[in-house]
């Protein structure tokens, strides 16, 4: 069973009543990033709007973007042998998971997910045999977070041209998280875990 399916499975466990009451709701919400990486994080409904918006942006330009950020990779001589690896980065996509009526339920909820993934890291790990990552995988791993940092440089840059702003929301929240610099209540998975379940 992948990470995903039995943290989804486990939402159950934790969901309170998401019934919607007066005021703005609150989500879960599983986010895939440009490296493949993924995030689960709290947020309003506002903030999840505004993130929503800045991925529909994101998509629209990723491909030119990633072939722009390619062209200045090959130009550079430091790079020089070094294979870019845009073909290693996908656009970055979002699923709402739950719904709640309060910040306070969405942030409880997510600290029970971090506390019950911590406890299954844990136990993976006592369980299964660790090797240390080849060195080849090292450094691939650190040339796809260097294209994906360059991707989104030239990303932001092409939707800032094209007059897009997705970061248009209010609140200094709601701009990070469309930024994709931060997200309120995040939580990152931990990617090495997530390796060994597949």
């Amino acid at each position: 069973m992948s990470t995903w399916k039995w943290i989804f499975g486990m939402l159950a466990v934790v969901m309170a009543s998401f019934t919607a009451q007066a005021g703005e709701e609150y989500y879960l919400v599983k986010i895939k990033g440009f490296d493949k990486q993924i995030e689960m994080t709290s947020m309003s409904a506002t903030e999840y709007k505004a993130l929503e918006a800045a991925v529909k942006l994101e998509q629209k330009y990723f491909m030119a973007a990633v072939a722009e950020a390619a062209k200045e990779w090959r130009a550079d001589e430091l790079n020089k042998g070094v294979p870019f690896m845009g073909n290693k980065l996908t656009p970055r996509t979002i699923m709402m998971a739950t719904k709640y009526s309060s910040s306070e339920k969405a942030t409880e909820a997510l600290s029970k997910i971090e506390e019950m993934q911590s406890k299954k890291d844990e136990r993976d790990f006592k369980s299964k045999k660790r090797t240390t990552k080849p060195k080849d995988q090292i450094k691939q791993e650190s040339e796809i977070m260097t294209a994906a940092a360059l991707v989104k440089t030239k990303l932001d840059a092409m939707i800032s041209k094209a007059g897009g702003n997705a970061a248009d929301a209010k609140g200094a929240d709601a701009k990070k998280v469309a930024a994709g610099v931060e997200a309120p209540g995040g939580a990152k998975v931990n990617a090495a875990v997530e390796k060994v379940a597949k």
